[in-house]
């Protein structure tokens, strides 16, 4: 696992946007076997939280098995627990917040499984939140962890907006993985960029 990192105080999201271009440009957007992959880590705005997980944020947008592997190989070198999280802000009928519960728990499910082996995926800690605002939950479930794991987005932008607004207003670092390519991803294997 390489990491970028960028050091120093007053770190801006355009800074980080240059650095996850770089990555993209020098075709490290994905890992080559048993790699989890290359981030640009930018530091907290407080000393992390001492043995507290890894915490890597998933959504339903994109691929979100590199940013899972990339954190349970982080929570082994550190010998913390890994958390998966996803943050979801449906507004509407208890129906409506039930099913997104329900939605929610088997994304985890199937990110969990299908991006790690069967003993990892199951000692990982699950946890679903439920905020308007990602960036807001996140910034605050950084009060507890080590780290804090996010795809840098989807589309043309090289940083979606929860990731802008979590940066440099994090308590624990914050590692912003590249997006994923397109490529095939097998269980307990890293995505593979198609040739």
């Amino acid at each position: 696992m390489t990491t970028s990192g960028l050091s120093g105080t007053g770190i801006r999201a355009g800074d980080v946007a240059a650095a996850i271009l770089e990555l993209t440009r020098a075709g490290r957007r994905t890992a080559a076997a048993g790699d989890p992959g290359e981030a640009v880590v930018v530091p907290g705005c407080a000393r992390p939280a001492p043995r507290a997980a890894v915490v890597a944020a998933v959504d339903d947008d994109g691929d979100p098995g590199p940013v899972v592997r990339y954190a349970a190989a982080e929570a082994r070198r550190r010998s913390v627990p890994l958390r998966v999280v996803h943050v979801w802000g449906v507004r509407g009928t208890t129906r409506d917040a039930r099913d997104a519960m329900y939605d929610a728990d088997r994304l985890l499910s199937a990110v969990l499984y299908d991006n790690l082996g069967e003993s990892d995926a199951a000692s990982a800690e699950r946890e679903i939140l439920h905020d308007d605002d990602p960036a807001r939950a996140l910034c605050a479930l950084s009060a507890g962890a080590s780290l804090l794991v996010v795809a840098a987005g989807a589309g043309g932008e090289p940083l979606g907006h929860t990731v802008q607004a979590l940066i440099g207003v994090t308590r624990c670092p914050l590692a912003v993985l590249p997006p994923a390519s397109t490529g095939t991803v097998r269980k307990g294997a890293s995505t593979r960029e198609e040739r």
